[in-house]
């Protein structure tokens, strides 16, 4: 596998995982900001072979490293990919000397918040109507 930093020429590929992986996808604009205009976000990619199987946006503000986007190919989901990333994105933001992890989740996703909670992740709180559709977000941290 490959770990490394996203650059631009990852966007084409990041914006067919986001189709994916998501029901309010972000669009090529959104991810070229993270990368060109937001000076907290840090985009990653996960490879294996040729092919890109998964990719996050990990903020990282002063103490608090921020999950803000993370995603799987399904095709490549249950292989442990998932677990991989979150394990190189911990570490990152330890490198970093953040103290703590935040996130938020559909409460709907339940194999995501799984994997949450198997890295210590807690329910700190609930957003309502958080997304688009008026789903919640379940909000969870995690010391590093």
């Amino acid at each position: 596998m490959i770990f490394r930093e996203m650059d631009t020429s990852d966007i084409k590929d990041v914006c067919e995982l986001e189709i994916k992986c998501f029901i309010d996808p972000w669009n090529e604009k959104d991810c070229i900001n993270e990368l060109e205009n937001n000076p907290f976000s840090h985009g990653w990619v996960l490879f294996e072979k040729e092919k890109m199987i998964g990719y996050a946006f990990l903020w990282e503000v002063f103490e608090t490293a921020t999950l803000a986007r993370i995603g799987i190919d399904p095709e490549c989901r249950q292989r442990g990919y998932g677990s991989y990333l979150m394990e190189r994105l911990c570490q990152r933001a330890r490198d970093e000397e953040c103290e703590f992890m935040t996130l938020e989740v559909r409460e709907s996703n339940e194999k995501a918040i799984r994997l949450y909670k198997k890295y210590d992740f807690i329910q700190v709180n609930v957003s309502k109507g958080y997304y688009p559709d008026g789903e919640n977000a379940i909000i969870l941290t995690r010391a590093l």
